[in-house]
């Protein structure tokens, strides 16, 4: 009888995950502070109706409540991302200083017949390899600054992949159009076309990359593999605009890293350079690094850029670490502390500093331009 029940027994179809995180954080800026709460959900629903056809989505809510959203003029445009076509993000309550604020993030429909799979709808095309810089991911770059969206923005597009053999494929993607502006202010077009083929040789894993991309033609490759017992990867672009402007040239974008482990200690060392970037920069290139509207070939404002993170095991529940950022020859820094607990099976407890370290505007001394820190709980479903 009971075996007769598990034949009867059907899979499961649809399925519903999550989060809701809590996080008090204060922000000193120059000789303002700033303190606020936000509390942050996020529900993921599948839905498998045949075994070839699968159906996704996301709803991100987040309540802010503090200082911030009175500090910063139109704070609902400001924590919005311009690589999305349809308006799927509502301003529920915006009073005094308190925001809520929704939207779906993942909608999208998935096909899959042999060595094809399909994919329409607002998802995330993740064409980067690297850790903290993606210079390969034209659809939708990402902040590394913005630690609490660890699913990362996507874009409304369609995207075609066809499977060659075990370790090679072709990836087709196309994003619909989204008006938007840059970080310096100029209007553009966030549409995206291109193509991109990966491969296995020497046990590396390579990737070729051409095509259109927020009205600049692109051309770009990236590398993944081992360095003896250390983690080798690398990506470049090479970004030409439709049309040549001082404030919109061509550039090379490109990035080396390496991941390694000894032990408990885990190490990633990075480099960037955008050879667009000014060999010298003021202060102002921090306020644009922390900027959300970053893309591809504005990773980093400044030329040479370079990151190490270290991180230890102090515990089996318990990790901490730290991140640096230069800038060099340019008098800048970025520092952030971090310790990770798991409290519980399903709870983990962050707390994160990030400082921003420049010359003073006015008196150029060498000094912190701001300091936030995070207190983050997080309960998984």
């Amino acid at each position: 009888m009971g075996s007769l029940q598990a034949q009867e027994e059907k899979p499961k179809k649809f399925f519903v995950n999550g989060y809701l995180k809590e996080m008090i954080s204060v922000n000193h800026i120059g000789d303002s502070s700033l303190v606020d709460n936000l509390i942050h959900n996020r529900l993921n629903f599948k839905w498998f109706p045949k075994d070839n056809l699968r159906f996704y989505g996301s709803l991100r809510t987040r309540l802010f409540i503090g200082e911030t959203t009175k500090y910063y003029e139109n704070f609902s445009d400001f924590i919005e991302y311009d690589t999305y076509f349809f308006d799927l993000t509502w301003t529920v309550l915006d009073e005094d200083a308190v925001l809520l604020h929704t939207m779906i993030d993942r909608l999208y429909m998935e096909w899959i017949r042999k060595d094809f799979t399909l994919k329409v709808g607002r998802q995330r095309i993740n064409w980067g390899i690297n850790t903290v810089w993606n210079p390969n991911d034209i659809f939708n770059a990402y902040s590394y600054f913005d630690f609490d969206y660890e699913e990362r923005p996507g874009t409304d597009a369609v995207r075609l992949e066809y499977f060659t053999g075990t370790n090679s494929s072709i990836d087709v993607a196309v994003s619909l159009p989204a008006e938007s502006r840059s970080i310096t202010g100029e209007e553009n077009n966030t549409m995206s076309a291109a193509i991109m083929y990966k491969t296995n040789k020497w046990d590396y894993d390579f990737q070729f990359l051409g095509g259109y991309s927020r009205e600049k033609w692109v051309l770009g490759a990236g590398w993944a593999g081992n360095l003896g017992s250390a983690s080798l990867k690398g990506e470049m672009t090479y970004f030409y605009p439709r049309n040549i402007r001082p404030e919109d040239p061509k550039a090379l974008v490109a990035t080396v890293s390496i991941d390694h482990s000894i032990g408990n200690f885990f190490y990633n060392v990075s480099y960037l350079i955008n050879s667009a970037g000014p060999v010298e920069l003021g202060p102002e290139g921090l306020i644009r690094l922390s900027s959300r509207a970053l893309t591809a070939k504005n990773l980093s404002p400044y030329r040479h850029s370079a990151f190490v993170q270290g991180s230890y095991q102090i515990h089996p529940l318990v990790n901490a670490g730290m991140g640096i950022m230069l800038f060099p020859p340019n008098k800048a820094m970025f520092l952030s502390p971090f310790v990770t607990w798991n409290m519980l099976q399903n709870f983990d407890l962050d707390f994160i500093v990030q400082g921003f370290y420049g010359e003073d505007f006015i008196s150029g001394e060498f000094k912190s331009l701001s300091t936030s820190y995070f207190l983050r709980g997080k309960w998984s479903f």
